[in-house]
């Protein structure tokens, strides 16, 4: 019986050094996964002010050199006057734009709940394309669809804040006059909205970064259009607020096209909801 109870004591307390030692393991790969993941925070966040810092210093250094060119050139002729308040004026809309994008970014990332309501798909598209087409007459867009209503729980202004982006994307891109096709579907439980163009496409190794931030494939094209890379981000985070995913598909100098995938129906009323915010506008 003595035997007995020593084998049971000594198994017992193997047990516990094994669980004791099981436990500690456990601890500390949480303690380390908690250390990574706030590391890759860090990373992240360093990354994204560096990448702000520079997007900003430049409009700022051509701004200061146009105005030492006049302080050092104070009787130049009107033309020469001119052409240097019009790139000063360009500089300086240019970071507004990037400023409102980033306002919109930490808006999307850190605003309370409310401002959903039901919103009607078809109609959204209808209006976007329509006014697209009043800005860009030579653009066509045609438009898809077997229901008359698709409706999805939604932040109306963000909604079409996130398609008009993509549409201006497709036109800002052409290669000629663009061609944009919109295909609509519902489903029982999600809808999907395909955004086609017949531009200049996107070349393979560019279309996994093209959702990160500050990352655009053509930085020139890109900065003569205004863009800082930032509007696809901005896409992405609206479309993963209303739970639903975004991806693309492309070939280079042929066409792309993104899809983007809501949940509707019984699905509904189960999104979380977010601020509604101030007339928002597209962005690059």
């Amino acid at each position: 019986m003595a035997i007995l109870f020593a084998i049971a004591f000594v198994l017992s307390f193997s047990w516990a050094i094994s669980l004791r030692r099981a436990l500690l393991h456990t601890k500390k790969e949480r303690i380390l996964g908690e250390f990574v993941l706030r590391q890759e925070r860090l990373d992240v966040g360093r990354d994204f002010v560096a990448n702000a810092s520079h997007e900003l210093r430049t409009p700022i250094t051509i701004i200061k050199g146009f105005l030492e060119t006049l302080q050092d050139m104070p009787e130049i002729s009107q033309d020469l006057f001119d052409q240097i308040i019009s790139k000063m004026l360009n500089s300086c809309q240019r970071m507004e734009s990037l400023v409102k994008s980033l306002l919109l970014l930490a808006d999307l990332e850190n605003s309370p709940k409310g401002g959903f309501q039901e919103c009607d798909l078809v109609e959204i598209v209808d209006e976007l394309s329509y006014s697209l087409i009043s800005l860009h007459q030579e653009a066509t867009i045609e438009t898809y669809f077997k229901d008359d209503q698709i409706i999805v729980w939604a932040n109306l202004d963000l909604m079409e804040l996130a398609i008009r982006n993509l549409l201006e994307n497709a036109v800002k891109y052409a290669r000629g006059p663009a061609r944009i096709i919109i295909r609509l579907e519902k489903r029982e439980n999600e809808c999907k909205i395909r955004i086609r163009d017949e531009g200049m496409g996107i070349p393979e190794k560019d279309v996994p970064h093209l959702f990160d931030r500050f990352y655009t494939v053509d930085k020139t094209h890109s900065r003569r259009l205004g863009g800082a890379g930032l509007g696809l981000s901005i896409v992405k985070k609206i479309v993963e607020n209303h739970r639903g995913s975004i991806s693309v598909t492309s070939k280079h100098q042929e066409w792309t096209e993104f899809l983007l995938t809501f949940p509707c129906g019984e699905e509904l009323k189960t999104v979380d909801t977010y601020t509604t915010f101030a007339a928002p506008q597209a962005v690059n």
